[in-house]
């Protein structure tokens, strides 16, 4: 089976670190890092180029999980120092062990490339066919525990739907497990729909290797063939670290929630219920996290339209409130949303949100405010508000995972969260959260 590759013209793979560089019209490299196993092949096609390959082995280093660091180009991988200038070369490239790679290639006669060319047309990487991994043991005892769990606590008229946040895809990080465990869940319960409270990626790469990380995560979701509904998170901007190569807010729109506007909602007709999701970041102002007057605005004529007899959840990446923030100590237009959403308290069932990388319940305003914890195998406890909950977590473990699987029951006014991984049950009642 031949896998398709993509190439940047300019780019550099640097020999002292294997990190990639702009700048180099003479070369042309792989944006993205791709797996090998034993037996794979990459093969040259056309003898006027050369190549070079650039190994990264298979391990996670501490300190990606347990302090606050970003992996340089979001990849948890160690690079093996087996690229140089003396290393290029024409024959077959074998691979004997299984190992992710980058591939760079020069033409022989030291010339630029065109902007067009297309390294599928230079190079090949074929690989041999193998079956699907099974589920991992210990996923599978998860998914039986949440599953009989769910079915328990389950009563009629609860609408049971998957909510996640800050998956934070990451080249040999936890996503498989999750999507595959996320996948198994759904065939177990019958799901209605999937919620990702945003930050799908670190956003600290090119526009089109973030794309490509995010179609990923969003295509396995929706695999599932049922809805998939997204907020947007401030790295889904694609702008961390200094990272200047954004998405507008229009492409944010078209690649994560596949409408023309940030913010929309979603009804459920015979339940009376209203599932409402904002946009909450823009780099673009000086106070960069909040709510900015379309958004409030549109916020105040939905719910003002919406029937007294509903509720509503709200969803979004960030808290309503500035004192639930460690980054931001003022939020954009708090004082106008929580007048707002005060007035219509006895609507909402509870504002939900992620960001924050862990867990917290709120009751102090007039209707419960509940951070979830990240997705992404991350547990630190710097920077994180007080009082705010980081679970235990560890990689080849029920601990590696962190998602809900939420209840909702607009009649009773519940809503019952039940973990899947690290954490704790949790439930709204009687307008309070409260652990379980």
């Amino acid at each position: 089976m031949e896998v398709s590759l993509t190439g940047l013209v300019g780019l550099k793979i640097r020999a002292g670190d294997g990190l990639q560089e702009l700048g180099h019209p003479e070369m042309l490299s792989t944006a993205l890092f791709y797996l090998a196993q034993p037996g794979d092949i990459l093969r040259l096609k056309n003898s006027d180029y050369k190549f070079n390959v650039a190994t990264y082995a298979a391990e996670v280093q501490e300190r990606w999980i347990y302090t606050y660091a970003y992996a340089p180009d979001e990849s948890w991988t160690v690079y093996r120092k087996d690229l140089s200038g003396n290393s290029y070369r024409q024959n077959d490239y074998v691979f004997t062990e299984s190992v992710y790679f980058r591939v760079c290639l020069r033409k022989m006669n030291g010339a630029e490339f065109e902007s067009l060319e297309d390294i599928n047309h230079i190079l090949s990487f074929k690989k041999n066919e193998t079956p699907p991994p099974e589920m991992k043991p210990w996923l599978r005892n998860e998914v039986e525990r949440v599953s009989k769990r769910v079915m328990n606590v389950r009563e009629e008229g609860d609408i049971p739907f998957l909510l996640l946040t800050d998956t934070h895809y990451t080249v040999n990080g936890t996503w498989d497990d999750t999507y595959a465990s996320i996948q198994q869940l759904h065939k177990e319960i019958g799901l209605d729909g999937i919620i990702h409270l945003g930050d799908f990626t670190d956003g600290m790469t090119s526009r089109e290797v973030s794309r490509h990380y995010v179609e990923q995560v969003l295509g396995d979701l929706k695999k599932n063939e049922i809805p998939v509904w997204v907020t947007l998170g401030n790295h889904d901007t694609n702008y961390f670290g200094n990272n200047s190569d954004r998405f507008s807010i229009e492409e944010q729109c078209e690649l994560y929630l596949g409408r023309d506007e940030p913010r929309y909602f979603v009804d459920f007709d015979k339940q009376k219920l209203r599932f409402i999701f904002l946009d909450s970041f823009d780099p673009n102002e000086t106070l960069r996290y909040g709510y900015n007057a379309a958004c409030i605005q549109w916020l105040n004529k939905l719910l003002e339209n919406t029937p007294e007899d509903w509720k509503v959840a709200i969803f979004s990446h960030l808290t309503p409130v500035s004192r639930l923030q460690y980054w931001a100590k003022e939020l954009r237009g708090e004082n106008e949303l929580m007048q707002l959403l005060n007035i219509h308290a006895d609507k909402v069932l509870a504002f939900i949100n992620g960001h924050n990388h862990g867990d917290f319940l709120d009751n102090e305003e007039g209707f419960p405010i509940i951070s979830i914890v990240n997705s992404k195998c991350e547990a630190f406890t710097e920077y994180k508000p007080e009082g705010f909950i980081t679970p235990n977590r560890k990689l080849g473990d029920p601990s590696q995972e962190a998602f809900d699987i939420m209840l909702v029951d607009s009649e009773k006014g519940q809503i019952r969260f039940v973990r899947f991984g690290a954490g704790k049950d949790k439930i709204v009642a009687h307008g309070k959260a409260e652990w379980l």
